[in-house]
């Protein structure tokens, strides 16, 4: 896999999409954890050097599936149950981390995907672009070895991208596997920025 080769290959504005969406669903990612993780300063973080995708990040990661005519996003989390307790405990109403169960740990990072999706959704609704949302499932995290993170530019335009969110007693490890199907109807998407001001909106999480 070349990834600068494959750019190197399309045109400016397909690159410029393709670093658009990048943008996008990282902010996205680290607001919602921003919003409802035990934490004053979260960042995002690059991979180290010696990662190579379809490599197993924790024991278990929630998947969700954004899709619409142009476009999929399967975005992960990757995360082991004794930093999801931690991370969940005051969103439960516990007193520490011992007193969730994992089945809540495990619907805690449900809900934490299901609100970046969403959150993925409005900002492509507010140029026009309508997309569905998958339920989120979690499996365990072996499984992302049989993940195909292949790069492709035609007909579809695939890449990936992984990350990690860090703060001091954390570090969280996302990724979105991303497959454009109409570039054309993504071209507002260039000169989006984003609102700061309504992309944290505080949003509850919502157990069901």
């Amino acid at each position: 896999m070349n990834s600068n080769k494959l750019n190197g290959n399309l045109p400016p504005e397909v690159r410029a999409v393709k670093e658009k969406l990048r943008e996008l669903i990282r902010h996205a990612a680290l607001s919602r954890l921003k919003n409802h993780a035990d934490a004053s300063e979260i960042e995002v973080r690059e991979m180290d050097s010696g990662f190579t995708p379809g490599k197993i990040l924790a024991s278990n990661m929630v998947f969700i599936l954004v899709s619409g005519d142009a476009l999929r996003i399967t975005f992960k989390v990757h995360f082991n149950t004794r930093m999801a307790k931690k991370l969940a405990f005051r969103i439960f109403g516990g007193m520490s981390a011992e007193d969730i169960s994992e089945k809540q740990a495990i619907d805690y990072f449900k809900e934490y995907g299901n609100l970046v999706a969403g959150s993925v959704i409005t900002h492509f609704g507010n140029f026009g672009v309508e997309l569905g949302i998958s339920l989120p499932l979690c499996t365990r995290g072996f499984y992302e070895v049989f993940s195909d993170y292949s790069e492709t530019q035609f007909p579809v335009v695939t890449y990936s991208d992984f990350w990690e969110l860090a703060a001091n007693d954390f570090s969280l490890s996302c990724s979105a596997l991303i497959e454009i199907l109409d570039v054309a109807k993504l071209g507002r998407l260039i000169d989006y920025e984003i609102d700061e001001a309504t992309a944290d909106d505080g949003e509850e999480m919502d157990f069901l």
